[in-house]
């Protein structure tokens, strides 16, 4: 993500998939440390879900490539309906617990490099 970030991608939603996208006190703590409004698709299998678009993307790349519709995978995704949950995960504002986070990460950092 700050790979992304640092080249450009400016993100205000993420699109969150798989189990852990369905405790909540785990999209909580996803939206707080990214600091993004997470949503989440009702389609329990999203993650297969995510992994057909890919393949319907570049589906569309190979069609380009002999003479189809020109489509761009970008393009191709977007395209796609995805149902969304209502629930929206909002990041904190609470100071305390975002420096609960800074300060956890840290130590990782500081203990994983032993």
């Amino acid at each position: 993500m700050k790979r992304a970030c640092r080249d450009g991608f400016k993100p205000s939603t993420l699109l969150v998939v798989g189990g852990g996208s369905h405790n909540q006190l785990w999209r909580q703590m996803l939206a707080d440390v990214l600091q993004l409004e997470l949503r989440f698709p009702r389609e329990k299998e999203s993650a297969a879900l995510g992994a057909a678009f890919q393949a319907g993307a570049a589906v569309e790349a190979l069609k380009q490539k002999c003479g189809g519709k020109v489509v761009s995978m970008d393009a191709y995704v977007l395209e796609q309906n995805i149902d969304i949950e209502e629930d929206v995960v909002r990041p904190t504002t609470d100071t305390r617990i975002l420096n609960m986070y800074r300060d956890g990460r840290e130590r990782h950092f500081r203990y994983s490099q032993l």
